[in-house]
């Protein structure tokens, strides 16, 4: 079970988005996937799509948000509320 973890700590990021609006986000290839993942305004969240594997995506900030297994060439998607201490997100390649 391969699993990656990013965890986006908002000790600094939270106060960088408040002050300037700007939104943490970055896009990783990853397992011959694409992984998509940030913390905006109101929201964390994860994409992740595979063309030839089943995949799944996780976002937990204020609750946890799972995309379920996915199939190869749809994009798994993951969205929470963010919390202002920690958001986590996550992808998983079957």
């Amino acid at each position: 079970m391969n699993k990656k973890l990013i965890s986006v700590s908002l000790s600094g990021l939270m106060l960088l988005g408040i002050i300037s609006g700007v939104a943490s986000a970055a896009t990783v290839y990853a397992q011959g996937g694409k992984w998509e993942y940030g913390v905006g305004e109101k929201y964390v969240w994860s994409y992740y799509s595979h063309g030839s594997k089943y995949h799944a995506s996780t976002a937990i900030g204020k609750y946890p948000s799972e995309s379920g297994k996915t199939r190869p060439g749809v994009k798994a998607q993951a969205s929470a509320e963010k919390s202002w201490s920690e958001n986590q997100t996550y992808y998983k390649v079957y």
